[in-house]
């Protein structure tokens, strides 16, 4: 709030019942740059006027700042009247060279606190919200705000209702209504409100043919009786395509979002609950059952559901049911080779696309196969299109592959080294080979097929070999990897393109140029792999690839954050090298037991990090389920690996255990270096335990260790969290000598990640001895790098110490916008703040609590549970002492 502006006030700001009202100048900066030095004219005119208005309206200016105004009234209507006498008096007022100054506003009647002479709560956020999705010359105001009026002043004021919208980081929609004065414009364009949240991805191709089909399932969607509809067919018909068309046309209609799960590669009930939640932004905290989180968070939410490739998962068909029978306004659109089988479950047979009904170029043109074939085939060859002596052999092509949209895509991309008579000609007699196939397939799957074995047959003998080979990547490869996977006799490089060139393979540019297979595709090269034999080589090659790559991640050398990103990426196929490994143990168990160990190790650090601890710990669980000889070492870090998941998911009992069994195994070999890491992990979860004597113990005997042994990074980690137990002991002090050791340590080493987390644990400790300066400086410190470094975790705990600064501060507000943010983080993540940090954290917000009573606190907190995580980090920054509250 503008601090001259309080001081000037005559007069308190109206309290109880308040109605905002927030003006904005529209395109304010363009008006800026066509006026030039008029502008500051126009400007002092504009302000003028408004104020002439508010302040015949008994209105309280609360903070004016750059072109807008915020202006509290203690009546409704005066602030309705201030807001139409202003737009008539900017729309009376002749402006220079002819322009026309156009003012947004927005109205919302509350109850806010008044703290420290400003307004606290979401309704000051509210209000400035609507202000924001109006147009300039449009005056717009909140149901509450309607509500307040009288019969008669309802009677006599012209309005128009907009609708409930959705408005930036407010929960629920608002209904808006407009004021239409007969004297003032009354048609804008739609409100500049925000759609639906919703991950549904947008194809870059566009929907050919489809328009009936998107048609029949919306309505079907939106029919209240319909809670389910299942849209079936072959692969390669469309599918998924067509329903990420039809969930993005409703969006609008379904107020809590439309969400995509990719269930490729989701193959049990929980695999398909946490890909649920995880792409609907759900945390599963600690070790509870994904399903009971997802049922909790679905509750009444008017949602709409996309489960993609649900006939990989058919096993979880009682989850899809249990969610609709807990979720009232749930409405699930799956795609899936078979039904779900579901009570109440709607099937959409999904047809092909419609064929020529004769051989007429203008029939030709206008059949869906035909369109879908003639657009892919001209971007094969530039300039291809339909032509009277082309036209019957098109329709030829489309009715040969049936109107499968994949067929037609696969066959249009031979046009560029064949005429569509050449293309006719091979297709045919494929076609022809295959109707003494299996009686009992589909039709329509088995020209798919066809189509596929086509392709295939047109590469060359090492292409064939690449294709099939290529098949055990799954979400994808880069070059480098395909090189070291495939068979050596094979160019990848040369093969690869060939494999491009002929739509079986697809590249992706992201950071690196990836290369990947349909799934339809895919299925069919790795049946071919079966088939041709060396699949096992293949596989074996490609999990060793991936175990180089994940024990490389695990010795932390190089960048770290390119690290984590690369694993991040290749999940997906360490997931693949993992379950192999494990498969082939139970007929071999040797290597492949060991093998599967050393993978889940090497990967034990990423799964902490990323917050993948359900399924790291199973992995960690099966891979040491057996005792592997010459491997104790790598089994005994498994040990502490699992136990540190463990102390993540919340089990601190299991916990200790498995790291006493750790330390066991390291002390029987005399390896004192990790003996030294198992004792500070059993000193942590002591501490966590509140069991502050033993702690001391373990991370005292760490330190003596890891120091006697010259192990600087271990010895940086036992320091500082021997170092935290001393502030939670009184001895900040002495926590403050044992931090800048540390911190020399991680310096020398030029460890950005240590002196990130260094910097952190002494600002609060700074903090704690009332260095409220210094520490400031070290926690946003901490925490811009901990950001670049993608430890959210440790951004978590840097947003609640900058609370703690706002605290010694004295800027409440603050504080407990940032405790709000941080715990909304960690919600996110699900990474609960443990309770022996709780007790500091409390204590530092108790004179918050105190001092915003009544729901001054809990309006506060609100408005930082609402920031996303880059506003979150943006404000915790930027916050100063003699900045903003």
């Amino acid at each position: 709030m503008n601090e001259a502006l309080a001081s000037a006030r005559s007069t308190p700001l109206p309290a109880g019942r308040v109605t905002f009202l927030f003006t904005d100048i529209e395109g304010s900066t363009k008006l800026l740059h066509r006026l030039g030095a008029d502008y500051a004219a126009v400007l002092a005119t504009h302000r003028r006027l408004l104020r002439a208005a508010f302040t015949s309206h008994d209105g309280c200016e609360v903070d004016t700042q750059g072109d807008g105004f915020f202006v509290a009234f203690g009546r409704v209507f005066d602030a309705i009247a201030a807001a139409l006498d202003s737009q008539r008096a900017l729309h009376a007022q002749g402006w220079p060279h002819g322009e026309v100054v156009l003012v947004r506003m927005g109205i919302h009647t509350g109850e806010p606190l008044v703290v420290d002479d400003n307004y606290v709560g979401m309704d000051v956020h509210r209000a400035a919200r609507i202000c924001s999705a109006a147009h300039g010359g449009q005056v717009i105001l909140s149901e509450s705000t309607y509500a307040k009026l009288s019969p008669h002043q309802k009677h006599e004021l012209p309005v128009k209702d907009l609708g409930a919208h959705r408005l930036k980081d407010l929960e629920h929609p608002e209904r808006i209504l407009q004021l239409t004065p007969a004297d003032l414009p009354a048609e804008f364009p739609p409100l500049r409100s925000l759609r639906p949240p919703t991950n549904v991805p947008r194809h870059i191709e566009p929907l050919v043919g489809r328009q009936d089909d998107l048609r029949a399932l919306r309505t079907k969607l939106l029919d209240d009786s319909v809670r389910l509809v299942t849209v079936t067919g072959p692969g390669g018909i469309g599918k998924t395509k067509l329903c990420a068309a039809v969930a993005l046309d409703l969006l609008d209609d379904f107020i809590s979002g439309a969400f995509f799960v990719d269930l490729t590669t989701a193959t049990t009930a929980d695999l398909v609950a946490s890909r649920i939640a995880q792409d609907l932004q759900v945390p599963i905290e600690g070790d509870r059952d994904a399903a009971g989180v997802l049922l909790d968070h679905l509750g009444d939410k008017h949602l709409l559901l996309v489960l993609d490739n649900f006939e990989q998962a058919i096993v979880a068909s009682g989850l899809v049911r249990r969610l609709l029978q807990s979720s009232p306004n749930l409405t699930v659109l799956a795609t899936s080779r078979v039904l779900l089988s579901i009570q109440g479950e709607t099937e959409y047979a999904l047809a092909p696309l419609g064929l020529p009904r004769d051989l007429t170029c203008d029939e030709v043109e206008r059949s869906d196969a035909a369109q879908l074939f003639v657009e892919r085939a001209a971007k094969a060859r530039p300039g291809f299109v339909v032509t009277e002596e082309n036209a019957s052999t098109i329709a030829a092509i489309c009715e040969l592959l049936d109107g499968l949209p994949l067929a037609l895509e696969l066959a249009a991309a031979r046009v560029k080294l064949m005429t569509p008579e050449g293309l006719l000609g091979r297709l045919d007699n494929r076609l022809k080979l295959l109707t003494g196939g299996s009686r009992d397939a589909p039709i329509r799957h088995r020209a798919l097929r066809a189509t596929i074995d086509w392709s295939y047959d047109l590469l060359s003998t090492n292409e064939r070999a690449l294709f099939r080979d290529l098949s055990v990547f799954s979400g994808g490869a880069t070059l480098e990897a395909m090189e070291q996977v495939v068979g050596n006799e094979l160019n990848v490089l040369d093969g690869l393109a060939a494999l491009v060139d002929h739509s079986l393979v697809r590249r992706r540019d992201d950071e690196h140029v990836r290369f990947s297979m349909l799934q339809t595709i895919r299925d069919y090269a790795l049946e071919l792999l079966e088939d041709h034999g060396g699949e096992a080589a293949v596989r074996d090659r490609h999990a060793h690839f991936h175990l180089e790559l994940a024990e490389a991640f695990a010795t932390g050398e190089g960048d770290e954050t390119a690290a984590h990103a690369r694993i991040d990426i290749e999940h997906d196929n360490m997931r693949a090298a993992l379950t192999w490994w494990l498969e082939r143990a139970g007929e071999q168990p040797e290597p492949n037991s060991g093998l599967a160990l050393r993978l889940a190790v090497a990967l034990g650090r990423f799964w902490y990090r990323h917050g993948h601890a359900v399924e790291g710990s199973e992995f960690l669980e099966r891979t040491l389920a057996n005792h592997i000889e010459g491997l104790e070492d790598v089994r005994a870090n498994g040990l502490r690996l699992l136990g540190v998941l463990m102390d993540q998911r919340g089990d601190l009992e299991r916990a200790t255990r498995l790291f006493e069994e750790a330390l066991t195994s390291f002390r029987s070999r005399g390896d004192r270096v990790r003996g030294g890491a198992c004792l500070n992990s059993l000193g942590v979860v002591a501490r966590s335990r509140l069991d502050f004597e033993r702690a001391k113990g373990l991370l005292t005997e760490s330190v003596a260790i890891r120091r006697e042994l010259q192990d600087s990074s271990g010895m940086s980690s036992s320091l500082s969290n021997l170092a935290i137990l001393y502030m939670d002991l009184g001895d900040t002090e002495r926590a403050r000598e044992l931090l800048e050791e540390t911190m020399m340590l991680d310096q020398e080493r030029n460890d950005e990640w240590g002196v990130a987390v260094t910097s952190l644990n002494l600002g609060v400790a700074k903090l704690e001895l009332e260095e409220v300066q210094p520490a400031a400086d070290m926690v946003r410190s901490s925490v811009q790098s901990l950001v670049k470094l993608g430890d959210l975790d440790g951004v978590a705990e840097g947003i609640e110490a900058l609370a703690g600064v706002a605290v010694a501060e004295e800027r409440f507000v603050r504080a407990a916008r940032l405790a709000g943010a941080a715990d909304a983080l960690r919600r996110a993540l699900g990474i609960p703040l443990a309770e022996v940090d709780r007790v500091r954290f409390d204590r530092w917000l108790s004179e918050p609590r105190r001092r915003l009573a009544g729901e001054g606190f809990g309006a506060a907190w609100a408005e930082g549970a609402g920031m996303t995580t880059e506003q979150a980090i943006d404000y915790a920054l930027k916050g100063s002492a003699g900045s903003a509250p």
